[in-house]
């Protein structure tokens, strides 16, 4: 029955014409706006609390994590229903409502930053997550209010929200690349690889060049500072905004992303601000008869 539903929402999803679509990227935007004030209000903590919940501290996104927490607690309430262990199933069933928290504020920290299909499909996500905690709530209410039928009805129903929620959630990671490191693929360069002349490298400005390996060609931001240069991937490793074309922070130590804002350190490549959690990759250089030479740290 399950497999059935998750189909039938998927040819719903197909069969969306334009003003479906534009419906949805309105409310989508007016949410992204809504949170985005949010955080812009809440200031240097608000910004920190965001970080916190991309999961930059954690160095992969905190939401995917979380929602197995949810899920596995509200399943297991499900099962332990089903074979009579009320209290012990109350009990999963109230360590899902209180996991689900953390793990809607995390989604809705994601969801301010993606764009176009991914958002459309993650604001249905987020509704539907939505709803099924509500009636889970609405369940433990129900148990302890001695409406034990009720109670399980609400979370059987609400379970099955989730459920098709998460098969969203697979469509927005594994189909569209939601959260999906746009640095994943990047070949290995294991040996110096010549990129360009230094003298097409102005003093003090990212530039964007290609390195070609035998694994493909991928692109680098170089910054040249006197006789230095440092490298890093000019994918940002977030939705693959084009870091050469960033802005230059702390003494040059520091891109930021032009599309979301997400901030590397070009020593060591770290995140300095999200909503990347992921470190962008880092290449050792030199230069030898007037030269550049790239490769992987």
């Amino acid at each position: 029955m399950t497999v059935d539903v998750v189909r039938d929402m998927s040819r719903v999803m197909d069969a969306l014409g334009p003003e479906q679509n534009q419906q949805l990227d309105y409310w989508a935007g007016q949410y992204q706006k809504l949170l985005n004030t949010v955080t812009s209000a809440g200031g240097p903590a608000g910004r920190q609390i965001k970080n916190w919940l991309n999961g930059v501290w954690l160095g992969h996104p905190l939401h995917p994590a979380l929602t197995d927490a949810a899920i596995g607690a509200w399943s297991t309430g499900f099962i332990l229903d089903v074979v009579g262990a009320t209290r012990e199933a109350d009990a999963a069933m109230t360590v899902g409502v209180l996991a689900a928290v953390p793990t809607a504020l995390s989604g809705s920290a994601d969801f301010a930053d993606i764009s176009e299909e991914p958002r459309r499909i993650a604001l249905i996500h987020a509704v539907l997550n939505a709803t099924g905690l509500v009636l889970m709530v609405g369940s433990l209410a129900a148990r302890r209010g001695d409406k034990r039928g009720l109670g399980i009805g609400l979370s059987t129903l609400g379970l099955g929200l989730t459920g098709v929620s998460a098969w969203l959630g697979g469509e927005l990671v594994y189909r569209l690349g939601t959260q999906v490191s746009r640095i994943a693929f990047e070949p290995h360069v294991e040996e110096f690889q010549v990129v360009c002349p230094e003298a097409e490298l102005p003093e003090g400005k990212l530039v964007a060049k290609t390195v070609s390996v035998e694994g493909g060609e991928f692109s680098i931001a170089l910054l040249k500072k006197g006789h230095n240069v440092q490298a890093v991937s000019n994918a940002c490793p977030h939705w693959g905004g084009p870091l050469a074309e960033g802005k230059l922070l702390e003494d040059d130590t520091v891109v930021e992303c032009p599309w979301h804002g997400s901030q590397f350190n070009l020593v060591d490549g770290r995140v300095c601000q999200g909503p990347a959690a992921e470190p962008t990759n880092v290449f050792e250089t030199r230069i030898r008869e007037g030269k550049v030479e790239v490769r992987r740290r």
